[in-house]
């Protein structure tokens, strides 16, 4: 056997596994990019179900709101107005939801669990 069918016998499927890793886990990560949104919880602090009250600039207060999630901040395909970016979306007792700018919160506050 030639030195070089020697080489690419041996090189060859590791440069090929190292390609198809590459490919299989940028299909992961776009798949799930796509598939579920991004969420941020507050471990311990807010979950889903945990009402809050929200202090917002200019004096606006949003009282036995619930934080359900954050608009998405990273750049956006299509016409998509900068002012929609980084919003939070807030769910108020009745159902109604009010996003506001996340830069426009001044305070939140969790009231003590009961137990």
């Amino acid at each position: 056997m030639h030195p070089f069918e020697q080489t690419i016998s041996v090189v060859g499927p590791v440069v090929g596994g190292i390609v198809f890793l590459t490919l299989f886990f940028k299909v992961v990560g776009w798949v799930s990019a796509k598939s579920s949104p991004k969420r941020i919880k507050f471990k311990g602090v807010l979950d889903d179900y945990t009402l809050c009250t929200v202090h917002a600039a200019g004096g606006t207060t949003f009282e036995n709101v619930r934080m359900i999630g954050f608009t998405d901040s990273a750049p956006a395909k299509g016409p998509f107005p900068y002012e929609l970016r980084g919003m939070v979306i807030l769910e108020h007792s009745d159902g109604k939801r009010t996003m506001i700018q996340a830069k426009n919160i001044r305070m939140i506050e969790v009231a003590a669990r009961v137990p």
